[in-house]
């Protein structure tokens, strides 16, 4: 500790000699006063220390769509953009403003070199390839595949209550449904039977939930708040042995040794299928993009061996926790709100049990549902942007004490856009707007109130731009047919207990101090 500790002081050192100023426009933004910041740890230590963007959605009400806040380690003033013309200008020029220093080590030491950490051309090149798995036509297919899982899931709940003395449980949800979402990841994009629901998991599933239950839980401690600051500040401090970047690289290993694996068996099915004559398959999942690409592409449009992996790794992680995350508080949502999961129940038991994906797409109290979880509980509830160059940011509604349409800002500026203050805005979502209400996607809009402004719905859950998620469709399947399967089934009941929410490293339900818990009540239906 004593090393590190003198490490952080040399380079508070260095970033105080090498601090730069903000643009007068910057310096000019209403925002949080510095009596209520640390001098070492600026506002960033309060945002920290409290639930996932509660501070800036306070502060968001106070200042409005655009306003400072103090950066730490003496870093220059950090713009916060809630502001819907300033965001929308920021997405739409994804070359000009791209993931901070301190946001991409620890992707790249989580999942590698994949379609979330890559820039510019690279970026173009790899969503260009790994678009086709993710179209509407495809996710079309995966329904079957969702329902078997999401159907083991609710067997496997069922099971629970039966083999016990009492009509009730209570269980950490997280756990259940991160393992379905992990089953599903595999069977659709990558070809492979995790078997995380079984009663014998794969040693590949049962290492990624260790791993990934670890570094969640690295990420809630004040190790995790200071990393990321000094690799902003020096990025070379990634490959540094601290806890919460080796519980990254220990995720990393784990799929890359899964994905090696993965990627043999299918290159050698490909070879097989050629060999004796026949003409290969038309599927469109991950696994079959990547090959496809590796056997047929150009080589200037050709992704590596490396890349192959860490798109591989990256869709296992990305493709099943954050989906887990987002259902799961909309699950906890439906026990506090009883009255809402009766009509969904109802609504579902009009139905069958199997439903195809035109079916699915029919039911709309499901469909409110899943739009309001994802409202309230975006899987990313912020992200972070730094400007390669000198630019202006519009906005769409005057700055206190400001009259320009937009503020100027310096190449190197950091800017921070929390999704959930944007998905809440009373100025958009009204004065209910951070209360759990499916009811508010069945009415009209007032004819008087703001357009929705972004991306899916309206909402930032997916970002916006070109770089929103690519795998969005299939995010809202799994909700969809996951939600469906278990109420039809279970009744879900408040435990009353104390649950917050963290970012680390995606959203994550915390309960007296330890990530990924979320207890909730079940029952037979």
């Amino acid at each position: 500790m004593i090393p590190v500790l003198a490490a952080v002081g040399l380079l508070i050192c260095v970033a105080f000699q090498c601090r730069q100023k903000s643009s007068a426009d910057v310096q000019n933004l209403p925002g949080p006063s510095t009596r209520f910041a640390s001098y070492l740890w600026g506002h960033e230590l309060v945002v920290f220390e409290h639930s996932a963007t509660q501070m800036y959605t306070l502060w968001s009400r106070a200042f409005g769509g655009l306003f400072k806040i103090k950066g730490a380690l003496f870093h220059p003033d950090i713009i916060v953009a809630t502001d819907h013309a300033a965001v929308r200008h920021i997405f739409a020029n994804s070359d000009l403003y791209v993931k901070s220093p301190a946001f991409r080590p620890p992707i790249i030491n989580l999942m590698g070199a994949g379609l979330v950490w890559a820039e510019g051309e690279d970026w173009h090149r790899q969503r260009k390839i790994l678009a086709p798995a993710f179209s509407s036509e495809s996710v079309k297919e995966m329904t079957s595949a969702i329902y078997e899982a999401a159907e083991r899931l609710e067997t496997r709940l069922t099971n629970l209550l039966l083999n016990r003395t009492t009509s009730n449980a209570s269980l950490n949800i997280v756990r259940y449904i991160s393992a379905c979402t992990l089953d599903i990841i595999g069977a659709v994009g990558l070809s492979h039977p995790f078997a995380a629901q079984s009663s014998h998991p794969s040693a590949d599933a049962s290492e990624i939930h260790a791993s990934w239950s670890q570094h969640v839980n690295n990420g809630l401690q004040w190790l995790a708040f200071l990393a990321p600051l000094v690799v902003r500040a020096v990025p070379a401090v990634a490959e540094a042995p601290l806890p919460l970047m080796q519980s990254q690289g220990v995720i990393k290993t784990v799929v890359t040794r899964l994905g090696r694996g993965i990627l043999e068996r299918e290159q050698a099915v490909l070879d097989a299928t050629k060999g004796a004559g026949s003409q290969p398959g038309q599927k469109k999942d991950i696994i079959t993009m990547l090959l496809r690409n590796r056997q047929m592409a150009k080589p200037e449009d050709r992704l590596s061996d490396s890349q192959i992996l860490d798109n591989i790794s990256t869709f296992t992680m990305v493709g099943h926790e954050t989906t887990a995350g987002s259902l799961c508080f909309t699950l906890w949502e439906l026990a506090r709100h009883p009255e809402y999961q009766e009509r969904l129940r109802a609504e579902v038991l009009a139905h069958p049990r199997d439903m195809s994906y035109e079916e699915v797409q029919k039911l709309e109290y499901l469909d409110a549902v899943v739009k309001e979880g994802l409202r309230l509980h975006p899987a990313s509830p912020q992200t972070e942007r730094v400007v390669l160059k000198d630019d202006f940011l519009p906005l769409s509604s005057p700055i206190c004490g400001m009259s320009a349409p937009g503020v100027q800002i310096k190449k190197g500026q950091v800017i921070h856009i929390p999704f959930t203050s944007m998905n809440t805005n009373p100025a958009v979502w009204g004065p209910t707007g951070d209360i759990f209400d499916p009811s508010r996607w069945l009415v009209a809009r007032d004819a008087s109130a703001p357009a929705l402004p972004h991306g899916w719905n309206g909402l930032l859950t997916f970002c916006d731009g070109p770089r929103n998620c690519v795998g969005w469709r299939l995010a809202v399947l799994e909700f969809k047919i996951i939600l469906a399967t278990l109420v039809r089934t279970l009744r879900f009941t408040d435990t009353g207990a104390r649950v917050d929410s963290r970012i680390s490293p995606t959203l994550q339900p915390v309960v007296d101090g330890k990530g990924g818990v979320l207890p909730l009540g079940i029952q037979l239906v």
